[in-house]
């Protein structure tokens, strides 16, 4: 024999403890295989996790735009210029109260974002038989309304008809208050 051939064990105890050892280094092996597949799965939940988080602020910033993204493009207040602006859209109109004084002229800046497809033949409607209103207004526009309020004051119902189940759905309606003409004083010139 050559001195670089191994040896096998002189003895039974060698043998033994050689057997040992190698069996030793086989269950320490998988011991750290099975940590290192387990580490490797935590790392890929925690991944799933944060991709999962990720889509649902996504979804939810997307659903959050779409439901209230018509309040972040209103059109910029008018009121100084003694227009009101009235939006259409599907939870019906804002605002839900126009106050007006009976008698006078006023002018809607009546406007939708709504899709055509959203609305019998495309339009959003604002009815009220009592005022003698009953206007249309295209989707995805913006209309100027000019209208005489009727001299007889009080609280009348408007509604859109022609979507979001129309007259027989409570979020279509809105209200027109009508209120008294202030009283001219006497001995001035109006």
């Amino acid at each position: 024999m050559t001195d670089h051939e191994p040896q096998p064990p002189a003895s039974r105890r060698e043998r033994r403890g050689q057997e040992r050892e190698a069996l030793h280094q086989v269950v320490v092996a998988r011991r750290d295989a099975r940590r290192a597949q387990r580490e490797r799965a935590a790392r890929l939940d925690k991944l799933r996790k944060l991709a999962f988080g990720g889509i649902v602020v996504a979804v939810l910033a997307v659903g959050g735009y779409l439901a209230f993204g018509d309040f972040l493009r209103r059109p910029a207040d008018a009121a100084s210029s003694g227009i009101i602006d009235v939006q259409s859209s599907m939870a019906g109109f804002t605002p839900s109260e126009i106050d007006v004084t009976a008698g006078q002229t006023v002018t809607l800046k009546w406007w939708t974002q709504d899709a055509a497809p959203h609305l019998t033949n495309g339009v959003h409607t604002m009815v009220s038989p009592d005022l003698g209103l009953h206007e249309e207004l295209p989707a995805e526009s913006t209309r100027l309304l000019t209208w005489t309020v009727p001299d007889k004051p009080g609280t009348y119902d408007v509604y859109c008809d022609s979507c979001c189940g129309g007259k027989d759905a409570p979020q279509m309606h809105g209200k027109i208050v009508v209120k008294a003409a202030p009283a001219a004083v006497p001995g001035t010139v109006g």
